[in-house]
């Protein structure tokens, strides 16, 4: 296949439809992973793990692990998503937390968790089993653990952005010497 000159900086780099391709597959990869770690995705996760679900690696689908079992009171899996809704969103993912802050947030979550399960395992039907509650605060726990972990010093920020940028450039064919945050100011 013919290659194609694209300037950039007044210079010409040949882009092939193999390069082409290559860029496209590191797009969707990105996009992939964006995805996968997205807030909105953890919540849902969190609610189908709660209900007794696991996702088929395979098929992608949600399938209940035991059949017999009956789901959770829906009022425990609302109140648990609202109150984890405030902490796994853009804010906390794109956050510049440090360990201390971390630690701290995450006292914070296991006090919450474990005195609502506390106080209404009689509402929520596991009043007395202790094991109900322990698996349900270990899926809230280690997500929330997760993203904070992925955001210690702005990581997942960083990463996001620089594959943001980096797909940018690999699509566009530009070069450009602006900052993140240039490239953020959409309202000029």
């Amino acid at each position: 296949m013919a290659e194609q000159q694209i300037p950039v900086q007044n210079i010409s780099y040949p882009v092939t439809s193999d390069e082409i391709y290559a860029n496209y597959l590191q797009e969707e990869r990105v996009r992939n992973v964006i995805s996968q770690t997205s807030p909105d995705m953890q919540l849902m996760e969190i609610q189908w793990r709660i209900k007794g679900y696991i996702k088929d690696p395979v098929t992608g689908i949600w399938e209940k692990i035991d059949k017999d079992a009956k789901e959770p009171n829906p009022k425990m899996i609302t109140r648990f998503v609202s109150y984890l809704s405030s902490i796994l969103n853009d804010n906390t993912r794109f956050s510049n937390y440090g360990q201390p802050e971390i630690n701290q947030i995450m006292k914070l979550i296991i006090e919450w968790i474990s005195d609502d399960l506390d106080a209404n395992s009689k509402e929520y039907g596991i009043d007395g089993d202790y094991t109900e509650m322990t698996r349900i605060g270990h899926i809230m726990l280690h997500t929330c653990f997760s993203v904070f972990k992925r955001s210690l010093n702005g990581q997942e920020s960083k990463r996001v952005f620089d594959s943001v940028k980096l797909s940018e450039v690999s699509n566009q064919g530009l070069v450009q010497q602006k900052g993140w945050l240039d490239n953020l100011k959409f309202w000029k």
